[in-house]
Order: structure tokens, then sequence, then C-alpha cells
């Protein structure tokens, strides 16, 4: 390298080199071909030895990385740089390859590629437009017309005519095309695109689709809060009362500080216990168990005489000191009535 003197313009250093310096530098890159790979990031090497595989044929070249998914293939004349062009379109790994012929003043900045060529089949064509002319009427309600492939430049197959057109990124891609013929009359030209690329319509360029666009409202899901606020307390969690089918709710049981309606005086009486009596007899003297006066003196002497049961003292009238009498009474005539053998 060589230093030159910079050019000095308002306290500010500025390298202007002379224009025969651009024009020797343009001259060495006059045939070659800017790639854009629309849609993925691949590595450079990969991209070299598929094109080297599909381009060989043509000769020699050479591969330079501009960016990330922008190169530079530089031919060794434009007959094998057309070559590449017509018989477009490209891939790589099944990702399209925008090509356009390299000029000094182009941009090699993927993001402000707001324009690219895209193939095209314009089916329907009436024969008296299929030359250069007509078709570049035709074509240029799509975009930039720049060139046809050789089956329709020698008119071999009239079924449709392939146009490679400069379309924008903000092109709606149209499916048909009309064509006011000379009496007057119109008729329907089919658009069809082997292969239709993502653009951004916000951004009005190919770099990336609206799904992607950093520019594109997207949409979440928030519930509403007024939906809440009318929720009950129980399902404030999320939990809900499930009750068994069939399910019947039982008799409420007043509690006690509760007053019980409907209710008569005699459903609040407890029943009575039943007493057994003894038959009454008129006649004091015929009675078994002899007068009253004389039964009840007998008891209470009884009872003063019974001994106690654990140490405890029988009362008078208790089940446990009529049983011990009726024991005593027992033993004592069956142990006199008992006979020996």
């Amino acid at each position: 390298l060589v230093f030159y003197e910079p050019l000095v313009v308002d306290g500010s250093p500025r390298a202007k080199p002379p224009p025969e310096v651009a024009e020797t530098g343009a001259k060495e890159w006059e045939h070659s071909l800017a790639i854009f790979l629309i849609g993925k990031r691949l590595p450079g090497r990969n991209i070299k030895e598929v094109l080297e595989r599909k381009w060989g044929q043509v000769g020699h070249f050479s591969f330079h990385v501009v960016d990330s998914g922008v190169f530079l293939v530089k031919f060794e004349s434009s007959q094998a740089r057309d070559w590449v062009l017509n018989n477009g379109p490209w891939d790589v790994w099944g990702y399209h390859l925008v090509l356009r012929v390299w000029t000094k003043d182009m941009s090699l900045s993927i993001g402000e590629c707001t324009s690219i060529p895209v193939w095209v089949k314009l089916k329907g064509i009436p024969v008296q437009y299929w030359n250069k002319v007509g078709l570049s009427y035709i074509a240029s309600v799509l975009g930039k017309p720049l060139h046809m492939d050789a089956n329709t430049t020698n008119k071999r197959v009239l079924t449709f005519a392939r146009v490679c057109i400069e379309m924008a990124a903000s092109s709606p891609f149209p499916d048909n095309i009309t064509l006011e013929m000379e009496d007057g009359s119109t008729t329907s030209i089919g658009v069809e695109y082997p292969w239709r690329p993502a653009a951004c319509s916000l951004c009005k360029v190919f770099d990336h689709s609206n799904r992607t666009c950093h520019r594109a409202v997207r949409r979440e899901w928030i519930p509403r809060p007024i939906l809440m606020a009318q929720k009950k307390l129980d399902d404030a969690e999320g939990w809900i009362t499930v009750q068994r089918k069939g399910h019947r709710e039982g008799p409420s049981i007043p509690t006690s500080g509760e007053e019980t309606t409907g209710r008569t005086e005699c459903d609040t009486k407890l029943p009575k216990t039943p007493v057994k009596q003894h038959p009454a007899t008129t006649d004091k003297d015929t009675s078994p168990y002899g007068s009253a006066v004389e039964a009840n003196h007998i008891e209470a002497a009884d009872a003063n005489n019974l001994p106690s049961i654990e140490g405890r003292k029988l009362v008078k009238g208790s089940s446990s000191g009529h049983r011990k009498r009726k024991k005593k009474g027992q033993a004592g005539q069956g142990s006199g009535g008992r006979k020996s053998r």
C-alpha cells in the first residue's frame, strides 16, 4: 500500500481517489453476479460447493462472501454469466437464490433489498403478442421485465412464456393479467410463480416476512378484569363444588338458639315409663303380704341389718339388696332340703 495525503474539508480529513481508480476497479467485476440467499443463512463454503457442481460446466468462477446471505460470483466472461441468469431459478438446499447483474451503484445489503428478480410463467398469451415487444408490455404489469429463457426466445413451446421480472416487495403478486386486444376486447393472462418470495409488507423488503417482523403487532390473551371480579369467592382459586347426582338434603335439625314452630304442647312432653301395678283387693286381711303397716316395718328392719357390698351400704329398695336376700333364702332352703345319698 502507498500513503496518499487525505483531503481536509471543514477541518475533517476525507479520502478522495481520482475517478480512474473506480473505473479500473469496476472493470474487474464487470462479469460478476450478486447473489442473495432468501429465507436462510448458510455458511459460504457450503454454498460454494453446491454452485461449483451446478455451474462448473460454464468454466471457472470465483466465489466471494460480502455479508451474511450476500455473495459475489465473478465469471471469466459475460457468456458464462448470462447462461447462469437464463437457466434459473437456482436454489441451495431448497432455499432460493436471487441473482442480479452487479453494477457499481448496487447496494449489497440484503436489508435494503426492496425488489428482486422473480421468474414467472405467463399462460394463454395470444400468438400475435408472442414477441419481445408484446411480452414486455404484458410483463410490465408485474414489474420491470429483465429477460426471457431460451425456449421463450426461440418460440419452441407456446404453452407459456417464461420471463424474469424484477418485482417489488410491495407487489400483490397477482394471479392474472388483463390484456386489451387490438379490437377492444379483453382476455386474461394467467400468472404462475414457481417460487414466491416471502416479503414484509410493513418494511417493504424481502429480508423477512410479516410473521418474523419486529414491527408486527402480536396478540396476547389477557383475562378480562370484569369477568374476574364477577366470580364467587369460593371460586377465586379455581375450585368448584361438585354434588352427587340425586343427592338430596335431609331435614335440618334446629340448633339450641333456634325456635321450633308448629309443635304442640303434647309433642314437647316426654313419654312416661309404664309401671306394673299389683292387683288391688278389697279385703286387707286376705292379702298374702299382710297389712301395709307391717310390710313397711319389716322392710325398714331388714334394710338396717343388711351388710354392705364392697364397702357400699345398701340402700333400702335397691336391686342389689333384693338379689342378696333372694340368694340367701335359696341357699338356706337348698341346704336344708337336700337329701343325702
